[in-house]
């Protein structure tokens, strides 16, 4: 990936994070990482906005509306290994080494274990699913199926808020949210908590039922075990009467 922009010191370069100055000092190329280089991926495919006449000249760079792709037939191969994973079928490792024989991969597995898939998924929808949605689904599911993970762990799906394959996976293979690496940002501190697997309910959300009390998910401000919880979708239908 290059710079694109004209008329500047960095076009048809390779986007970079930092630069070497002319007295050989490196110069970051962003204040603020958190927002203007880690997050920067939204899309692979540039669509105009045909709401905007001339995007070049104010700089808008959110995109404009069209049809993409939903699913890719990798993608659905390796949901399928996925499934696969949780019935205890051994066939799942044929469904990731077809993504991989397509990619031309010269090393295939005999095995596959559910940290192998996601590994799979991070190799190639690399730019195309949001990690953390993903992992949190497969948190859930894999926690349902009762299977364990690589490392012979199994969980709860209704403790995930205490212990998931997500925290697990990110406190493993991520040394930034979890370390302490001094990142502090406009007097935030970038970690995360077991609880974060969950987002927190609004509270203009539970505000605004004003007849029933709404309950907070687990680790946050407001959340109180003994508020009660509908069981199923009747319960919460009878409710409103």
């Amino acid at each position: 990936m290059r710079y694109n922009r004209p008329n500047t010191k960095y076009h048809g370069e390779n986007v970079r994070f930092s630069w070497v100055d002319e007295d050989g000092g490196t110069q970051v190329l962003c204040s603020d990482t958190i927002r203007c280089w880690f997050d920067w991926p939204h899309y692979k495919v540039w669509s105009e906005s045909p709401e905007d006449e001339t995007p070049s000249a104010n700089q808008y760079n959110g995109g404009g509306y069209a049809d993409f792709y939903c699913y890719r037939l990798a993608e659905t191969y390796l949901l399928r290994a996925e499934a696969k994973y949780y019935l205890g079928d051994a066939t799942a490792v044929d469904d990731v080494n077809a993504v991989r024989k397509r990619a031309k991969c010269q090393q295939l597995y005999t095995t596959v274990d559910i940290d192998d898939i996601v590994d799979e998924r991070a190799r190639e929808l690399y730019m195309e699913e949001w990690r953390f949605t993903e992992l949190s689904r497969i948190s859930y599911c894999l926690a349902l199926s009762g299977k364990p993970d690589n490392e012979g762990k199994t969980y709860d799906k209704e403790y995930l808020h205490e212990d998931s394959f997500w925290f697990h996976r990110i406190t493993n293979y991520n040394n930034y949210y979890n370390k302490d690496t001094g990142a502090n940002i406009r007097g935030r501190k970038y970690t995360m908590g077991k609880h974060n697997i969950n987002w927190p309910i609004p509270q203009k959300a539970i505000d605004a039922n004003r007849l029933g009390k709404l309950s907070q998910n687990p680790g946050y401000d407001g959340y109180d075990p003994n508020v009660e919880k509908w069981e199923t979708w009747e319960e919460a239908v009878a409710d409103e009467n």
